[in-house]
């Protein structure tokens, strides 16, 4: 039911429904959102399109907002250029990972109006109001935009940090649901990682209280698998993000394997859409969780069996505690998947010959491999650098894993993503560095 002047929809694709998901609860938690709030789910362009033009009919004001990765650039840039050619008097504005990183070329370049920079939760509830009293959108806090008098997009940045206790996981008022953001937040910084970037080095949680209260709901609403969402789901709790609570996650698990066991549901915690760090792991603590889940295998993001490399790359562990972790895991009665990146920046061939001896271990005591490249993404310390390569001799390498069942993943795919970012970095669609720098300028705002 039309309520407002102003609609504002929310195009969902299969890789932004969760952030999408929690826009929308942010939005609408305490039911005054004073504008009115669609969604689309990913079909056709022309299903977004024939919603849009319906709703030109009904509203005085209409407001598309699209979070996107990186890797969906050339889907993304066609499509808000069909936008801005059949609909050009509705206002589009971007979110998520790539317009936090290059907020820049996702102006100047992808053609938004608008970005939304970093955490959403508070951008999106001033955004709303902003366009329901008719304000000026360039006063809203965590919003990038084009500045003619200086000839430079300001970058609006929020100055506070999100509360995860203060906002819902999902809508589920709206039947919506994702895996629960137990943390966000990273301290560690790897160079080729986004999250520290983007949420920040402080880690925030969910308290135990509220997850088992959102936990319930989606139990009661016929789902039956709890997952969760964390860079490191054994620093849940953690002081500083970095040290095990191990007290903290027993609570927490014991707590909703409780609840599962009411509804007849599972709990699966460090795996998909999560991972733990090598550093994180003791079999104390593979043991604890074990006792709770019903995941039986955990992914472990060790990235180079390198030691030289893991020090460029800033991951903060050994390839020491790599194996330590792996074992620690099996013994606890887990099997054991061990995420590595090839083609980082710096990777020389004696690099790459140690993670492949660490990998014959890993496998040797039972562990799989999940095999990534690398990419250059916007806004890492690592945007710059070249797009990852396999070697051909490298390539036979993995096939022959794969062929023995021991390594998956998408490598491929991976590698000409990453030659794709970079003809974008090079056709001057995709800005980093001091192009970046020179030609953005940053106003804080929020509380200091």
């Amino acid at each position: 039911m039309k309520r407002s002047d102003v609609a504002l929809v929310f195009y969902s694709m299969k890789n932004n429904r969760y952030s999408i998901n929690v826009l929308v609860a942010a939005l609408e938690k305490d039911d005054r959102t004073p504008v009115d709030v669609y969604v689309v789910d990913e079909r056709r362009q022309i299903t977004l399109l024939n919603t849009l033009q319906r709703l030109r009919s009904l509203y005085k004001k209409i407001v598309l907002a699209i979070s996107f990765l990186t890797t969906q650039l050339p889907f993304i840039e066609k499509l808000v250029d069909m936008v801005k050619k059949f609909l050009p008097d509705i206002l589009v504005i971007a979110g998520g990972p790539h317009a936090t990183g290059d907020p820049l070329g996702t102006i100047t370049r992808l053609k938004f109006d608008y970005a939304a920079i970093g955490e959403g939760e508070e951008t999106i509830r001033e955004l709303a109001m902003a366009l329901a009293n008719n304000s000026p959108l360039e006063d809203v806090c965590g919003i990038a935009y084009y500045d003619k008098s200086l000839d430079k997009v300001v970058i609006n940045k929020r100055s506070t940090l999100v509360n995860l206790n203060d906002y819902p996981p999902f809508p589920y008022w709206r039947g919506r649901f994702n895996p629960i953001e137990i943390m966000r937040g990273c301290p560690w910084a790897c160079k080729y990682c986004q999250v520290s970037f983007m949420f920040k080095a402080k880690p925030r949680y969910r308290d135990v209280d509220v997850v088992e209260y959102y936990s319930r709901i989606m139990l009661r609403e016929g789902l039956r698998d709890l997952r969760f969402i964390a860079p490191d789901s054994f620093a849940y709790m953690s002081a500083d993000g970095r040290k095990p609570n191990p007290s903290a996650i027993e609570e927490l698990l014991e707590r909703l394997h409780k609840l599962v066991q009411r509804y007849k549901g599972r709990i699966f915690y460090g795996t998909f859409p999560s991972e733990v760090r090598p550093n994180s792991v003791d079999y104390e603590l593979a043991r604890i969780v074990r006792k709770y889940v019903a995941n039986k295998s955990i992914i472990i993001g060790a990235q180079t069996g390198s030691d030289r490399l893991l020090k460029l790359i800033n991951r903060g562990h050994t390839v020491d505690n790599i194996i330590h972790a792996a074992e620690a895991l099996i013994k606890a009665g887990f099997r054991v998947d061990v995420d590595f990146i090839f083609g980082l920046p710096g990777e020389t061939r004696e690099d790459i010959e140690d993670t492949l001896k660490v990998i014959e271990k890993l496998v040797r005591i039972g562990a799989r491999i999940h095999a990534h490249t690398f990419m250059p993404l916007p806004g890492t310390p690592f945007a710059d650098a070249p797009p990852g390569r396999l070697e051909p001799w490298l390539r036979k390498r993995l096939y022959l894993l794969l062929g023995r069942g021991f390594l998956y993943g998408d490598w491929l795919k991976q590698e000409r993503e990453a030659e794709m970012i970079d003809w974008y970095r090079r056709a001057g669609i995709i800005f980093t560095g001091k192009s970046l720098s020179m030609n953005t300028r940053i106003r804080y705002c929020g509380k200091q």
